[in-house]
């Protein structure tokens, strides 16, 4: 009975041999990973865009905090931007900021609450409707939907700095 032994070198390939599929396919998914990221950069549509801002004011009063949004009625991403204290507001569509498309849009109005106090991810909830912050000024609810606003809003060709929405 004699024991058959197999020299190092020969179990070490086979170890290595056996591993190659796995190692194959395993860089076979990095890859596609890779791919996969680099094809949905390419895949973004950056809209044209020229600056737009300006002011929003319910009966002549400021609004602060709320977000006009531009609906393109061509399926192209929307223009948003929130208003500060005074009531200005920027328009941005590929990045914060950047502007809106040309044209006129249907728009629509919302308050959004301030971001809850803490560091991310640790924020405290509030749970009760009634706790909610308010807006310090209440608009007309027909405001928050473009379809019942009334509101369309024309951006012109060379962008501009003076948009001025007043609700009644």
């Amino acid at each position: 009975m004699k024991d058959r032994l197999t020299p190092a070198s020969s179990r070490t390939t086979k170890l290595v041999l056996s591993e190659v599929p796995f190692l194959v396919c395993l860089g076979g998914l990095a890859l596609m990973g890779l791919v996969g990221c680099d094809s949905a950069d390419q895949g973004t549509v950056i809209e044209k865009v020229v600056p737009a801002e300006g002011t929003l004011t319910y009966q002549g009063r400021p609004l602060e905090g709320y977000q006009v949004t531009l609906l393109p009625t061509d399926g192209r991403r929307p223009a948003v931007g929130v208003s500060d204290a005074q009531g200005r507001f920027r328009l941005g569509t590929n990045t914060e900021g950047d502007g809106a498309p040309p044209g006129k849009h249907p728009a629509a109005i919302v308050w959004i609450p301030p971001r809850p106090a803490g560091e991310p991810g640790q924020e405290v909830i509030i749970d009760n409707p009634a706790q909610l912050p308010k807006p310090k000024v209440k608009i007309p609810d027909k405001y928050g939907d473009p379809k019942t606003s009334g509101l369309e809003i024309e951006i012109p060709p060379g962008g501009t700095k003076e948009l001025k929405i007043d609700l009644k």
